[in-house]
């Protein structure tokens, strides 16, 4: 765990996101529901979809950059878990964490052009007349959130390697799944 892990920033973020995540999972949830209902009780209910959509954007990138502070977003790399601690693991773990951090600040890039483009455009829901920025920013909050956390995973995947083969002053630990039970 390095120093930045202990702020405050990173607990708040931490907390942030964990609310945001509950809050848009029960409103999605909420919004359903009363679809359901309303549409069982013919009411009408028009306009939920604007609501619903913008909820479940935000429901969908808070969970990517939670995703990416827990490290247990999708990653491709099942031959670096199936290799025994080394060099070349350690290695090939650095280029995948490079690897999720271009990827995501070329997403961030586009999201960032986005969300540009719906403020120029002024583009609003068809009823509610809710901005399309709203839902939008979706993607700039989490794509940068998450691209923060794998520049954050990286620097400690370079600093560890370093530490290993470089400079040798961090010890080569075998993990729980090397060690044998006698």
């Amino acid at each position: 765990m390095n120093k930045l892990e202990q702020t405050a920033f990173w607990k708040a973020l931490r907390k942030l996101l964990r609310f945001g995540l509950i809050l848009s999972a029960i409103l999605v949830t909420l919004i359903t529901f009363a679809a359901v209902i309303t549409r069982e009780l013919n009411v009408n209910f028009l306009g939920y979809e604007e609501i619903l959509i913008i909820c479940a954007f935000w429901l969908y990138m808070l969970g990517t950059a939670y995703g990416s502070y827990e490290d247990s977003h999708i990653k491709a790399d099942v031959i670096v878990v199936m290799m025994p601690e080394g060099r070349m693991k350690s290695t090939l773990a650095m280029i995948r964490n490079a690897l999720s951090l271009i990827l995501g600040i070329l997403f961030l890039a586009w999201a960032f052009q986005l969300f540009q483009w719906t403020i120029i455009m002024e583009n609003k829901t068809p009823v509610w007349r809710i901005p399309m920025t709203v839902s939008q920013s979706s993607l700039l909050f989490g794509l940068t959130v998450a691209s923060f956390y794998h520049a954050v995973y990286l620097y400690d995947e370079i600093k560890l390697y370093i530490g290993r083969y470089v400079t040798k002053k961090i010890p080569i630990e075998p993990s729980s799944d090397d060690i044998k039970e006698v």
